[in-house]
């Protein structure tokens, strides 16, 4: 498992990587951590029994979560490595085909944690309002991460676009144009109280 000291140090040495996109999946593994959190809390509590489904599916359905978060950042490592290793190619031969299949891996990864973030926000948003309100300070701190996560996501998918063949850019353009409209509305759903 992660050293959490070791990972910051490696965030903060001036490589490549881990970056960005690593961090996105961090971001959302504690996000889902928060809400697991209150779940646990709801749960816990009579008082907040209209909210016991949505925080016992939540707390069934990101059960791995902390696997899917070192995986993730390792996945998102490996991928932008193999788009550095491409450009690193000596000749051009073979080098523009290989830095489009680099750049779709690339660009593949972030759109799984945008899929992964609009999973935990859609379970987030049917508990919210039902939750143990003595732990909303919790869940809107897990709705702020989770959109910080898509916003990370969202431009690591952004940045390696121009890079792909034509017909990836295009499949990758419209499955990034629909997430970012899912995402951007569940959001709403949660976004309450969210100001400083």
């Amino acid at each position: 498992m992660m050293n959490l000291l070791d990972v910051l140090e490696d965030i903060s040495e001036g490589t490549p990587t881990p970056g960005g996109g690593a961090v996105g999946w961090l971001v959302w593994g504690q996000a889902t951590a928060l809400l697991r959190m209150v779940s646990n809390l709801t749960l816990k509590s009579k008082k907040w029994v209209d909210g016991h489904p949505a925080s016992s599916k939540i707390i069934s359905s990101t059960h791995d979560f902390q696997e899917e978060a070192v995986q993730g950042f390792s996945l998102d490592c490996k991928a932008y490595d193999e788009v550095v290793a491409a450009y690193a190619r000596s000749t051009d031969d073979g080098k523009s085909n290989a830095v489009e299949k680099a750049s779709l891996w690339a660009a593949e990864v972030p759109l799984e944690l945008m899929n992964r973030t609009k999973d935990v926000l859609l379970l987030m948003s049917n508990l919210h309002g039902n939750h143990n309100r003595n732990a909303h300070s919790d869940m809107i701190s897990a709705a702020m991460l989770l959109k910080s996560s898509a916003v990370i996501a969202s431009k690591n998918v952004e940045a390696n676009i121009p890079y792909l063949a034509k017909s990836d850019a295009e499949r990758v353009s419209n499955t990034l144009g629909k997430l970012r409209g899912e995402l951007s509305d569940l959001m709403e759903l949660v976004n309450e109280g969210a100001v400083l």
